[in-house]
């Protein structure tokens, strides 16, 4: 009898452990947005041959909002926030849709649209205006 229950154990647990099979398609996948905040004019006068590249924005809100149907850039209900890096940067894990990011940088940021897809990081920056004329 316990060789029997010993044999129903073993076959049982034949299946358990890992699979060396890949995933079903879309299974076990990861979607993000990520990419750069970025602050800019960042000079009251741009001269030739002195560039005046817009600067990272660290430790700045990033926001992403659901997009609301038939509009690009109107932004809905929020679904997730989290802060750049040193260098201004992002990733924020996603299921796959239509988002509206934004972020709270300088005077203003842009809407941004963005389609996130199964597997993919979707990458964008996100332009924020310093208010320098």
């Amino acid at each position: 009898m316990r060789f029997l229950l010993a044999a129903t154990a073993l076959l049982t647990c034949a299946g358990c452990g890992s699979d060396a099979s890949p995933p079903a398609s879309g299974a076990g996948t990861r979607s993000a947005v990520s990419g750069q905040v970025l602050l800019g004019p960042q000079c009251p006068l741009e001269v030739v041959d002195e560039p005046c590249d817009p600067a990272p924005a660290a430790g700045a809100t990033v926001t992403v909002s659901e997009q609301l149907p038939g509009e690009a850039y109107a932004a809905g209900p929020t679904v997730a926030e989290a802060l750049t890096d040193a260098s201004g940067h992002f990733r924020i894990d996603l299921a796959p849709g239509d988002y509206v990011v934004t972020a709270d940088a300088g005077m203003s940021c842009e809407l941004m649209d963005v389609r996130v897809v199964v597997g993919e990081d979707a990458t964008m920056d996100v332009p924020c205006d310093t208010g320098i004329r």
